[in-house]
C-alpha cells in the first residue's frame, strides 16, 4: 500500500500535550456582571432608606397637622345655639348626667373654717335668721377651703347647689360633705345656651376662652375642657325656681349670667355678686340689677349685696 507523501510528513498529534490554556485575568478589568451584582445591595440599601425617610417625613407632617388641629378645636368655645335654656331635654341631661350629691363617701371630711363670712352674717340679717333656705352658689370653694353658704347649710339647715367648674376645687368641694346639697362640675353660661369652654389655670382662678388671650400661644394651652350651662337651666333641672340667696363669682362674667336670667319666670331675693372689676363694670352691673327691681344694700371687700326691692316704684 502506497502512503502520500503528504500523510507522511504531517505533523503527529501528541495526545499527551495539554490543550491550550485560557489566558490569565488581567487585574482591573473584571467582568461588567460581577460589578452589577456588587452594586445591588448598596442600591437596594438607599431604596429601602429613601423610602422609610418618605414615609416617616408624610407621617410626621400629618401628625403635626393633626396635632395643630386638635390645639385649635380644643382651644374654641362652641356653643349649642339651637338649644335653649328651658329645652326639657337639655334639662333632663343636666339632671341625669351632671347634677350629683355634693358629698364623697369615701374620704374623710376636710375641715372648714368655722366662722361665718361678714356677707354671710348680713344676708342671714336680711333675712331674718331663715331656716330652710334655697341657695345657689357659683364659684363655691374656689380656694379649696371656704364656702359662702356652708354656715347656712350647717347651721341653718340650708339646702341648694353648689357650681364649681376647675376640677381640683370640684373634689374638693365633695369632700367637705355637702350632705344636704347636690353639686355639679360646671360653669355659669355667660350665654342663654350652653356652651363648652377651655378653662385656663391662673394664680387667681380660672379664666374661659372668651376673656384669654393669644390661645395657641399660651404655654399652658391645655388646661380643663368643660360645659357651662345657664342658671335657668340648672334650676329647672333642680325644679325649683324660688332662692333665697344667689352668691355669683364666675371670673369676670357675672354681667353676662346676671343678663341670661329671665328674672319674669323666677324668684330670687338676695344676690351677692362678687367683683373685682373697676367701678365702671360695678356701676354698670348696679344698674342693670335696678331695672330687675334690685336695690344695691352693702360691700364687704369685693362682695356686693342687692336685695330684691317688692315696693313697686
Amino acid at each position: 500500500m502506497t502512503i502520500s507523501r503528504n500523510c507522511q510528513n504531517a505533523p503527529v498529534m501528541d495526545y499527551n500535550t495539554p490543550e491550550m490554556e485560557t489566558p490569565a485575568k488581567l487585574p482591573g478589568h473584571e467582568p461588567a456582571v460581577g460589578f452589577t451584582r456588587k452594586l445591588l445591595p448598596l442600591a437596594a440599601f438607599f431604596m429601602a432608606f429613601t423610602t422609610v425617610m418618605t414615609v416617616l417625613i408624610v407621617y410626621m407632617d400629618n401628625t403635626a397637622m393633626r396635632h395643630y388641629q386638635f390645639r385649635v378645636n380644643m382651644s374654641q368655645d362652641y356653643d349649642l345655639l339651637g338649644v335653649s335654656q328651658d329645652d326639657p331635654q337639655l334639662v333632663m341631661y343636666i339632671r341625669e348626667v351632671h347634677l350629683s350629691p355634693a358629698i364623697e363617701l369615701h374620704h374623710k371630711p376636710l375641715e372648714s373654717k368655722d366662722e361665718i363670712s361678714q356677707d354671710t352674717a348680713y344676708v342671714l340679717k336680711l333675712l331674718k335668721n331663715k331656716q330652710n333656705g334655697l341657695f345657689v352658689e357659683a364659684g363655691a370653694y374656689n380656694d379649696g377651703k371656704t364656702s359662702k353658704t356652708e354656715w347656712l347649710e350647717e347651721k341653718f339647715n340650708w339646702k341648694g347647689l353648689l357650681i364649681q367648674p376647675d376640677p381640683r376645687h370640684y373634689f374638693n368641694l365633695r369632700r367637705h360633705n355637702r350632705k344636704r346639697s347636690q353639686a355639679i362640675h360646671a360653669c355659669l353660661s355667660p350665654t342663654p345656651y350652653p356652651k363648652e369652654v377651655t378653662l385656663h389655670q391662673e394664680s387667681e382662678g380660672v379664666k374661659i376662652n372668651s376673656i384669654h388671650s393669644s390661645l395657641l400661644d399660651d404655654s399652658d394651652w391645655f388646661n380643663t375642657r368643660v360645659k357651662c350651662f345657664p342658671l335657668f337651666s340648672l334650676l329647672l333641672a333642680m325644679n325649683i325656681t324660688n332662692i333665697d340667696y344667689f352668691s355669683l363669682e364666675t371670673g369676670g362674667t357675672e354681667l353676662q349670667v346676671l343678663e341670661t336670667i329671665p328674672f319674669e319666670r323666677v324668684n330670687i331675693e338676695i344676690i351677692g355678686v362678687h367683683l373685682t372689676t373697676n367701678d365702671t363694670e360695678k356701676g354698670t352691673i348696679r344698674k342693670f340689677l335696678a331695672t330687675k327691681q334690685y336695690k344695691f344694700m352693702q360691700s364687704f371687700k369685693t362682695s356686693y349685696i342687692f336685695m330684691m326691692n317688692h315696693v313697686k316704684i
